[in-house]
């Protein structure tokens, strides 16, 4: 790659689009529509990371489905939200890439028109399939208020007003190994666990942690982390790392915004997101829409030792890092078709890369569900 990353295409077959947002965010995205009004699937990467990870995966979902691919503002090609004085939290973020998409995809409403919703199939993986998660509930909001008053009401009548104005429709979920973020930091009573996701306190304290990785060297950082949530298959990093799609990480990490700005992703999801996560539950608010949960069996579900399907059905508590046989939070509702599958052999946190066949075809199965 000659191109600066800021402005290169990752995807030749797709466009690429550089969107002005209200959130103040130049949100740069590659897409491809099928037309004929039907569902656009948003495949939103996590950290350190760009859409560069989607490149194994888009040969063989370009075919399928319209595509919406974005880059995460502040995290080195489309820029943060309120021109960087804004809070990253994966509402403000969610919305700011829709925002793009309706722009992009021409859904906005007006008074004169009649069109029928754009149907939306959110994926992401990491902080993107965060993302994705908030989104996936507000938009339930929108289509089944909370049953009780609560503080989060007034959050309900924007988000409707937002998906409204927009003009889409909020029609499946795919999360690629994640836990609900509440059900994360619950889990840090567990010292294993607290090992593992060292990082999410210390990249929450923005201040420390900004000096801390670039004394110890962003490349470093950015490098180990790849290969510390890399699985243990033998081609599971070869696979990760073709490409070059490390070194084009670590490239874009050196600088030190995009350092910070990633930082405040995490800041967001240490309290506010665990606050609204928790209004959430008061209130009823559940995932509403047939939903996917893939996730790492070696690294996310501890080599079996974590019911990650438990957790998202509700079947089970934490208490003390150890998990009860009592109810826990229920964050998808009645009704509300959930499928959890476990990558086996070997294979890690990556995903999209490491085991982008076994993701590709549940993805492709699960887009049949909508006539796809």
């Amino acid at each position: 790659m000659t191109e600066p990353l800021e402005t290169y295409n990752f995807f030749p077959a797709l466009q690429r689009n550089v969107t002005p947002t209200a959130s103040g965010s130049e949100v740069v995205s590659y897409t491809s529509d099928l037309g004929n009004g039907g569902p656009i699937l948003t495949l939103i990467h996590g950290y350190p990371q760009s859409a560069f990870i989607w490149r194994h995966l888009v040969p063989l979902l370009l075919p399928k489905v319209s595509l919406f691919i974005p880059e995460l503002p502040g995290y080195g090609i489309s820029t943060p939200i309120s021109a960087g004085t804004g809070e990253h939290t994966k509402r403000a973020v969610g919305q700011a890439l829709l925002d793009a998409l309706a722009q992009v995809f021409g859904t906005k409403s007006s008074p004169s028109s009649s069109s029928p919703p754009r149907p939306i199939i959110l994926a992401g993986h990491d902080r993107g399939a965060r993302i994705c998660h908030r989104l996936a509930v507000d938009a339930t909001a929108h289509a089944s208020p909370s049953p009780s008053p609560s503080p989060s009401s007034s959050h309900a009548d924007e988000n409707n007003k937002f998906f409204s104005h927009l003009n889409l429709s909020i029609q499946g979920l795919i999360m690629l190994d994640i836990l609900p973020t509440k059900s994360q930091w619950d889990l840090f009573s567990s010292p294993a666990i607290s090992q593992s996701y060292f990082h999410w306190p210390l990249l929450a304290n923005v201040d420390l942690a900004v000096p801390m990785i670039q004394a110890f060297g962003i490349d470093k950082w950015v490098r180990g982390g790849h290969l510390r949530l890399a699985g243990s298959a033998v081609d599971s990093k070869v696979r990760m790392m073709s490409d070059d799609a490390v070194e084009v990480h670590v490239k874009l990490f050196a600088s030190g915004e995009t350092l910070r700005w990633t930082c405040e992703d995490y800041k967001a999801g240490a309290k506010r997101e665990v606050d609204e996560q928790v209004e959430d539950l008061r209130g009823g608010r559940r995932v509403e829409v047939d939903t996917l949960v893939m996730f790492s069996r070696e690294k996310l579900g501890q080599g079996g030792g974590l019911d990650v399907e438990g957790v998202w059905r509700g079947d089970t508590v934490v208490v003390d890092g150890k998990e009860e046989g009592k109810k826990g939070d229920k964050w998808v509702g009645d009704g509300v078709e959930l499928e959890v599958v476990g990558v086996e052999g070997g294979r890690g946190h990556f995903l999209p890369e490491e085991a982008y066949d076994v993701v590709g075809e549940r993805v492709a199965r699960f887009l049949e569900r909508f006539g796809l």
